[in-house]
């Protein structure tokens, strides 16, 4: 999934002029981080079948952090915001990029 979008990234950072690949103008845009809502959060970890504790290491926080996220205490910023925006278009990322493996079945 990820690889079809290679290209496209290339050529916004690098458009070609006439055939060749130019490095003069960048047309690429990133999208702001938008904040979640504490039920947001915990819809998108249950969402992913993730126990606190599983999802807290999928982000790199603590257990605390996320529980404290879910029950509106603090917000999460930054590196994490752009996790879950990633995670909840596209939750196949996890497996395409070999941060989740699935292992076998629960008993």
């Amino acid at each position: 999934m990820i690889s079809v979008y290679l290209e496209e990234v290339k050529d916004a950072l690098f458009p070609r002029k006439n055939g060749v690949l130019t490095k003069r103008s960048r047309y690429i845009r990133i999208e702001p981080l938008r904040p979640y809502t504490k039920d947001e959060i915990r819809t998108l970890r249950l969402r992913l079948h993730l126990s606190v504790s599983l999802f807290a290491e999928l982000l790199g926080v603590s257990s605390k952090t996320v529980e404290a996220w879910e029950s509106g205490h603090n917000e999460p910023s930054g590196p994490a915001l752009r996790m879950m925006n990633m995670i909840q278009r596209y939750p196949d990322i996890l497996i395409e990029s070999h941060t989740v493996y699935i292992t076998g079945s629960a008993r």
